[in-house]
């Protein structure tokens, strides 16, 4: 996981962890029962599906601080019994980044087999944290 971990360290991602996965279920719960756009507000990010402008293709640099969280977020959702996909790793990281104001993103392209495949991205401040964002087209293009 992290490799070797001091006490505290250990602590610090437990507990992270733990809000990871508090949030994590109300965001299960708001995606059965509201509209993309509302459970962004309800966590405090940006949502951009309309947009044509392409994706980001410059990598973001976040804080160190933000190391931790980012950890434990991918832990639950990789763990996550309603599957592990990109919009709710995405929803509950841009949740614990949101005081760097991350926008959701959502583009389309063709796969191997020429049906269509979407993918859910972060941009934190104009950057983007998944560089695969770049093989796809924004939704507001497609």
């Amino acid at each position: 996981m992290m490799g070797p971990m001091t006490a505290r360290r250990r602590v610090r991602f437990v507990l992270e962890l733990a809000h990871a996965m508090f949030w994590l279920a109300r965001i299960e719960r708001g995606l059965r029962r509201r509209d993309l756009p509302a459970i962004c507000r309800m966590l405090g990010i940006g949502c951009d599906v309309r947009s044509a402008t392409p994706p980001a293709t410059e990598r973001a640099v976040l804080p160190r601080n933000t190391r931790t969280p980012v950890l434990a977020c991918s832990y639950a959702v990789a763990r996550w019994p309603a599957g592990t996909t990109c919009l709710r790793r995405c929803l509950l990281l841009g949740h614990r980044l949101r005081k760097l104001d991350p926008v959701l993103r959502i583009g389309v392209r063709r796969g191997d087999g020429g049906d269509f495949v979407a993918h859910s991205w972060l941009e934190v401040g104009g950057r983007t944290l998944d560089p695969e964002s770049a093989r796809y087209e924004t939704l507001g293009a497609a």
